[in-house]
């Protein structure tokens, strides 16, 4: 319902200009972004068209972001005229305010729009007669003042003052959390998490906006202290603290040191905090169930507030706990072997390939242990191994399960061992409504033996989800590269299941495929030593490695292009739009993933319909990356596909190599341009040919395991373009970036205790 005040007088923001009317038609609204466009009649004088325009008075287009529903309505936007190619003039607003009808006329429309079913033209108009100009204000303020009217039934008259209600009091909410700065996807997210108390509950405690996702603490603080809160509230040292701790969680933290969460939160108030009003500030977090506050490793005539306490986010903390409860569990567990050397001797035979002697070793150590640790780098022999497992175990009657993080990775893994792999949020029967999963401790896996690939994406939710859903008895073998990057999610899994010692690692060394003379592998295994890779002699066209120098970062974006999109077709006939992977450190800059994405899609020269979503265009053609699990539609994060329709509703239709698969609304955030993607998201995935950018421009990110991971996501052929200088940097930087975890602690004490 609109606001029951007149339409107001206070001038727009310098620079923009005020058009006032009746919305006729939303022509087109997007849910996920609230991008919405209107036609609506302009009221006399409410606005001055550009001279020179084909403005119509009688209908103006209208642009912009909205949470107001105004169909049907009438409206005051704030902002600016403007010109699109194809659209021609329209007027894109920043503000669109809800305006009273001025007349019965304008109430009968307001009252037959979509905004209340179930009243069209005639019974609007037996409304506005009955009940006269001030027919809102009367229904919201007592409903029995519907009875008697013609054709109205009392179930239409009671959903018409419940929506009058409502809309009056959502109105007013958006009212005021404009006036709190917010914009119109911050305010929708607001009511959704708060309701309709939210006005009451962000005076009483604005910091209770830092819990709406997408919102944080930096925006809550800017609230409250416009609010007039006071800098020393204790409430707003606990949010800090909380933003701190789900700040570090987001950087692959698991837990933060006392001390070091103290620093952290100075920082973030930008002024001095007393020690002991941060520790009643922990201490209050910690009664509430907000962090977990662990001295258990800690001498017991620690200080309370020793600096080297351990504060963790409660999942987190669960999870790691749990985790090594878990994996305890299982490894205490005796299991007879699934393979003796006579079986591994026939199945070498059977799949006509001699294995080296700590191969053997390796599979035959492995298929005795409950819990197992394979690792190595590239070239060593890895998918061999799981492949010779796989069929022993299967041979011996095992029944199998193969996972791997993304579901890119698992048909990597489906491909090496000939038989069904999946994603471990699949294998779990991850539920999206709950956000937890169906297989757990009192649903386990019906499985003697699970193999999980590429665990150096394992965060440690996800590893603690897995290992409680593994039966007892069950065996259960981890599969990974320590030397690729970790898990975007918090904890370092696969570094503290090795350094902890507790756990059986069989670790390759012997590199075979470097044998074969590819540069691919004997570079990687390089750059892990600190070298800079060895390059092919000049003029050489049968190499697997090459490097184009350039310096400048523009010059660079143009060399990639021409590289990709000329140079390795002509000289070694890849397909550049299917085969040709770019692999970039960052979004930003000229080789910035962002940018190059443009770049390759215009130098694909595909044209044709276009649909834009949020700041987003998508074109006929785009090569694109899924980033989500979608167990509804089958795609996975990391399934790469290229868009082949797109339909008049702006529907997209794109062809993954299984399937197709329609996005429309807000399902289509779930993609990103994929002609070039970051190191993280390649993760997982292999591609014939990689191209990697290395600029100066992103020194922050240039480090040697982001390097190697890069290079080892080629198949056949790796080429570098841009700056000697950067490539070294990447080289010399061997910064992990520390990562925070107890896990490897936890699981010494548990094993040293038995």
């Amino acid at each position: 319902m609109p606001p029951e005040s007149s339409t107001r007088s206070e001038p727009p923001p310098e620079g923009q200009q005020i058009l006032q009317g009746l919305v006729k038609t939303v022509t087109y609204r997007d849910p996920a972004t609230l991008f919405t466009v209107l036609r609506l009649a302009p009221e006399e004088d409410s606005c001055v068209p550009p001279e020179g325009s084909l403005f119509h008075s009688e209908r103006v287009t209208a642009v912009g972001r909205t949470a107001e529903e105004p169909d049907g309505a009438r409206v005051r936007l704030i902002g600016r005229w403007g010109h699109h190619p194809r659209h021609g003039e329209r007027f894109e607003f920043d503000l669109l305010e809800l305006l009273p009808p001025v007349d019965r006329r304008g109430l009968e429309r307001y009252l037959a729009s979509k905004a209340f079913p179930g009243i069209g033209p005639t019974l609007a108009g037996r409304i506005v007669e009955t009940l006269g100009e001030a027919t809102l204000e009367r229904i919201a303020a007592d409903p029995s003042c519907l009875a008697g009217i013609r054709g109205l039934s009392s179930e239409v008259a009671s959903e018409l003052a419940r929506r009058v209600r409502e809309q009056q009091a959502v109105h007013r909410a958006y009212a005021y959390l404009h006036g709190l700065g917010l914009g119109p996807l911050q305010s929708r997210a607001v009511l959704s998490k708060l309701g309709g108390r939210a006005r009451e509950i962000i005076e009483e405690d604005p910091y209770q906006l830092q819990r709406v996702p997408g919102l944080g603490f930096r925006l809550a603080d800017r609230v409250a202290l416009g609010l007039g809160f006071p800098e020393d509230d204790p409430r707003r040292l606990r949010a800090a603290l909380l933003h701190v701790m789900e700040s570090a969680a987001n950087d692959g933290q698991s837990l933060l040191p006392l001390g070091e969460a103290q620093s952290r939160t100075r920082r973030e108030l930008r002024s001095s905090v007393d020690e002991e009003a941060f520790g009643s500030a922990a201490l209050a977090l910690a009664q509430s169930g907000e962090i977990v506050f662990d001295r258990s490793f800690l001498p017991e005539e620690a200080p309370p507030n020793d600096p080297k306490a351990a504060l963790y986010l409660p999942w987190l903390h669960a999870s790691e706990v749990g985790l090594t409860r878990e994996i305890l569990r299982l490894a205490l567990e005796e299991t007879p072997p699934l393979a003796t050397a006579e079986d591994l001797a026939r199945g070498e035979r059977a799949g006509g390939i001699e294995l080296h002697p700590d191969q053997r070793r390796a599979v035959l150590a492995l298929l005795s242990a409950p819990v197992g640790l394979l690792t190595g780098g590239p070239g060593v022999g890895k998918t061999t191994i799981v492949r010779m497992i796989a069929n022993l175990a299967q041979a011996a009657g095992a029944r199998l399960k193969l996972a791997s993080p993304t579901g890119r990775a698992a048909k990597r893994l489906a491909e090496a061992t000939g038989r069904p792999a999946s994603t471990i949020h699949r294998l779990l029967r991850y539920d999206p409504e709950t956000g937890g999963f169906s297989q757990g401790s009192d649903r386990p896996l019906h499985a003697d033996l699970v193999v999980i690939d590429e665990i150096s994406m394992l965060d440690v939710v996800l590893a603690y989800n897995l290992a409680r859903a593994i039966e007892t008895g069950s065996r259960l073998i981890l599969v990974g590269d320590p030397d690729q990057l970790p898990s975007v999610g918090p904890g370092n899994v696969l570094s503290d299941l090795l350094t902890s010692g507790c756990i059986p690692v069989a670790r390759l060394r012997r590199i075979y495929r470097q044998e074969r003379g590819s540069l691919i592998i004997e570079n990687a295994h390089r750059v892990l030593s600190g070298e800079l890779p060895t390059l092919p002699p000049r003029g050489a066209k049968d190499a697997d490695f090459y490097y184009f120098p350039c310096e400048d970062p523009a010059r660079t974006a143009d060399l990639l292009v021409d590289v990709v999109t000329q140079r390795i077709p002509e000289t070694f006939g890849f397909d550049w739009t299917r085969d040709v992977q770019v692999i970039a450190p960052m979004y930003r800059g000229e080789c910035g993933v962002d940018l190059l994405n443009e770049r390759l899609r215009e130098a694909q020269g595909i044209g044709g319909r276009e649909v834009v979503r949020g700041d987003r265009v998508w074109r006929l053609g785009d090569r694109v990356i899924q980033t989500k699990n979608d167990y509804e539609r089958e795609v996975f994060n990391g399934d790469m596909g290229r868009i082949t329709r797109i339909s008049e509703e702006g529907e997209v239709t794109v062809s993954f190599p299984e399937q197709e698969v329609v996005y429309s609304g807000a399902a289509i955030a779930d993609l990103q341009p994929a002609f070039a993607i970051t190191v993280h998201r390649s993760q997982g995935g292999e591609f014939p040919c990689v191209v990697i950018p290395l600029v100066n421009q992103h020194a922050v990110m240039l480090r040697r395991n982001l390097f190697y991971t890069a290079i080892t996501r080629a198949r056949r052929l790796v080429v570098l373009v841009g700056s000697r200088r950067a490539m070294a940097l990447a080289v010399r930087n061997a910064e992990r970036g520390q990562r925070e975890s107890l896990l490897a602690a936890r699981l010494q004490r548990a094993f040293g205790a038995e």
